[in-house]
């Protein structure tokens, strides 16, 4: 079984999901250094609210790839922030 949801391996390495990636990892960081636990769902919201403000109307983020993003994280970042997000297993995803 994969980590990640299908397909995400392939969106994250486009430009797009590469924006992305690097907009949630910098939020998530940010919140982080004042919180112990977060939502990977919030981030994913807020970066949609921001590209909305700066007139990115054709900007998808598909809420399936918010898991991935989240396990994606924790694999980096987990060390220093161990439980930050809560994986759960519920789609079939290994932890």
């Amino acid at each position: 079984m994969n980590k990640y949801p299908p397909g995400f391996n392939g969106w994250l390495i486009t430009n797009a999901g590469q924006n992305v990636w690097h907009d949630f990892e910098k939020r998530a960081l940010e919140m982080a250094a004042i919180r112990q636990r977060y939502s990977a769902m919030a981030i994913a919201q807020v970066i949609r609210w921001h590209t909305a403000l700066r007139g990115g109307d054709d900007f998808k983020l598909n809420n399936n790839w918010v898991p991935g993003l989240a396990r994606y994280w924790m694999t980096i970042h987990g060390k220093n922030h161990p439980g930050f997000f809560q994986l759960r297993d519920g789609l079939g995803y290994d932890l």
